[in-house]
């Protein structure tokens, strides 16, 4: 007989491997007057000549669970964070273009306008110049709009001091339809009279376009005047 150098159970002469472990049996020989190990003291497994299962992983410690517990927390916590914020940002894109209600356009009071001879008369003297090309800045705003500033120059050949002065600006598309229409009265409200022979340059403001939306052509006209 022969010992298995793996797990210390005698093997018979001659096996290459050992009924117990299934590992090669070579190992040191037994003498003959040394007694095999009893079955009351040798394992079930063993004396049946089965593996002993593997050994159950030690279960979770206190510590541990709470550690787990808490990274689930936390990755729950910022997937909810970044939910939140990708709404807010959203939100406000919406509100920066949302199509809101206009409020009521300005109007010059006891103004000429256009129908009337005195307007006709006026309307050629008044001369607006006014290239969308070299007259108008676009800015693009954080919150996903644009901002188109209107510099037109305005040059009074009525031989009347103008008292009051009321534009309308357009920006249309490529279809020719209007995007955004602004009513502003630059006299008094940017200057107070327009002399005769004398040129003013107001500034006007269209807001809340949007980028994907971006006009085709500006127009600006005259649609009421008052003299002094």
């Amino acid at each position: 007989m022969i010992r298995c150098q793996h797990c210390g159970e005698e093997v018979a002469e001659g096996k290459q491997f050992c009924p117990f472990c299934g590992k090669p049996a070579s190992g040191e020989v037994v003498e003959s007057h040394q007694v095999p190990l009893s079955a009351e003291t040798a394992s079930p497994e063993r004396a049946a000549g089965t593996r002993a299962p593997a050994p159950r992983p030690a279960p979770m410690s206190g510590f541990e669970r709470s550690k787990d517990e808490g990274d689930k927390s936390r990755r729950t916590i910022f997937i909810a964070v970044a939910i939140v914020s990708a709404v807010l940002v959203g939100g406000l894109a919406w509100w920066a273009t949302r199509p809101s209600a206009q409020p009521a356009e300005p109007r010059l009071e006891g103004a000429l306008r256009p129908g009337s001879p005195e307007f006709e008369q006026a309307r050629d003297r008044l001369v607006i110049e006014f290239n969308p090309d070299e007259h108008a800045f676009v800015n693009e705003r954080a919150l996903g709009d644009i901002v188109i500033t209107l510099r037109p120059t305005i040059r009074n050949f009525t031989g009347r001091t103008v008292s009051g002065l009321e534009l309308r600006a357009i920006a249309l598309d490529l279809a020719n339809q209007p995007i955004k229409v602004r009513t502003v009265i630059p006299v008094p409200n940017q200057q107070g009279q327009l002399e005769p022979n004398k040129t003013f340059s107001p500034s006007i403001l269209l807001e809340g376009i949007a980028k994907e939306n971006r006009p085709a052509n500006l127009k600006l006209e005259l649609t009421g005047v008052k003299f002094k």
